[in-house]
């Protein structure tokens, strides 16, 4: 089976999100398509993804129980109880001008739909995360937010990709859950500063062969 148009398993981008994400108790990814970081992200206590594609909700199949929604993400977003322990991630359709592919989503998005989407997250109570390739629109809508770019492989070759963020990250969060105690984990952050610092020092060209081959490594796990 092909990847879902625009998944981010295909591009590899699925750790760097994973990793900004701070802590949370409940997790919500709306414009769910394929599902690729429901599916790779540890578990929350309530999981909840959302989608208007019924395709894409009907083959989304995760190790762990998710509330599937079909319907508006705006809507939903909106009218949400939130407690103050959530995480968002949307993850909408690029915006046209953006993109290098003619392919369109069965329920794309026009220039009005991304204006009224990054209204509605500027005044959610909660940590957003949002993906998107450079977009002028973006940063002017959102200039109070953090943003990150990362060189990703798709079908394509490499591009850009950017995320958006509303927090500071707590970029040790994650760290603490890898190896199986003390002792390990600190082998593992050296041996991941080691590796930090070889990667630094490499020419901008190896810089970019390395990352495309973890990316593809990552885009086929």
């Amino acid at each position: 089976m092909g990847a879902y148009f625009g998944s981010k398993a295909t591009s590899g981008l699925c750790q760097a999100i994973i990793a900004l994400m701070p802590p949370h108790d409940t997790y919500i990814e709306t414009h769910l398509g394929g599902g690729a970081i429901m599916k790779r992200k540890a578990p929350a206590r309530r999981n909840i993804g959302i989608d208007r594609d019924d395709r894409a909700l009907e083959k989304c199949a995760c190790d762990y129980p998710v509330e599937l929604v079909h319907g508006c993400a705006h809507r939903f977003l909106a009218d949400f109880a939130y407690q103050g322990r959530e995480l968002v991630y949307c993850d909408p359709p690029y915006l046209h001008a953006t993109r290098t592919s003619k392919r369109r989503y069965r329920y794309d998005y026009e220039e009005s739909d991304h204006i009224a989407l990054l209204a509605l997250l500027k005044t959610l109570p909660c940590p957003v995360i949002l993906s998107g390739y450079p977009s002028a629109l973006y940063d002017d809508a959102l200039p109070d937010w953090q943003s990150l770019e990362l060189q990703v492989m798709n079908q394509g070759g490499v591009r850009t990709e950017k995320l958006w963020f509303n927090f500071h990250p707590d970029r040790v969060h994650w760290i603490r859950y890898a190896g199986k105690n003390h002792t390990h984990r600190q082998m593992i952050k050296r041996k991941a500063e080691n590796w930090g610092r070889r990667y630094r020092d490499l020419p901008p060209g190896e810089r970019l062969a390395v990352l495309a081959a973890l990316l593809a490594v990552e885009a086929g796990a």
